[in-house]
């Protein structure tokens, strides 16, 4: 389960109280559309090729995508606080996932679809987060590509020639 949380995180990036609702009737067209629980907002995720593949190894049946593995409630659907204690867990048993956080995922899920090229409105849609907020997720994200892309023009903008020099090493 914690493998279809960060993959359904990664991909979608809902919250975590949203992921653990989706389910095959939240797919439309290619993509999923569910309303938000903290703010009612009725995104439309794309389902990317890499979840498609994911999903794609799961048992099509009906409910939830994520459900409990053990115990005596095994098979009925994750709580929000149930999918933060086994996220926990596992950060546990890692160590370079130390302060890591579910939401996260949901920052990564936005600066990689501002790194794909989509702009902070077509990230606002697919993700049910405000312009705003999308531009605060990326800026530094941004900032990087920008100072990469002012990298990249610099031998364009300069004449790079080579200085020639005297023989006694100074130059002409």
């Amino acid at each position: 389960m914690i493998r279809r949380f960060y993959f359904l995180s990664r991909y979608t990036g809902q919250r975590i109280s949203d992921v653990v609702r989706l389910n095959p009737n939240d797919e439309d067209d290619g993509g999923f559309s569910l309303p938000q629980k903290k703010t009612g907002v009725k995104p439309w995720c794309p389902i990317f090729p890499e979840l498609e593949a994911e999903m794609a190894t799961w048992e099509r049946r009906p409910g939830p995508f994520l459900l409990q593995e053990d115990g005596k409630s095994k098979g009925k659907p994750l709580s929000t606080n149930q999918m933060w204690k086994a996220f926990d867990r596992e950060r546990q048993k890692h160590p370079i996932l130390a302060g890591a956080v579910p939401h996260g995922l949901r920052a990564n899920a936005v600066i990689r679809l501002r790194a794909a090229g989509y702009s902070a409105l077509q990230i606002s849609d697919m993700v049910g987060m405000s312009v705003e907020m999308v531009e605060h997720y990326c800026r530094h994200a941004d900032r990087k590509a920008s100072g990469q892309a002012v990298l990249r023009e610099t031998p364009e903008r300069h004449d790079d020639t080579t200085v020639k020099h005297w023989k006694s090493g100074k130059q002409k």
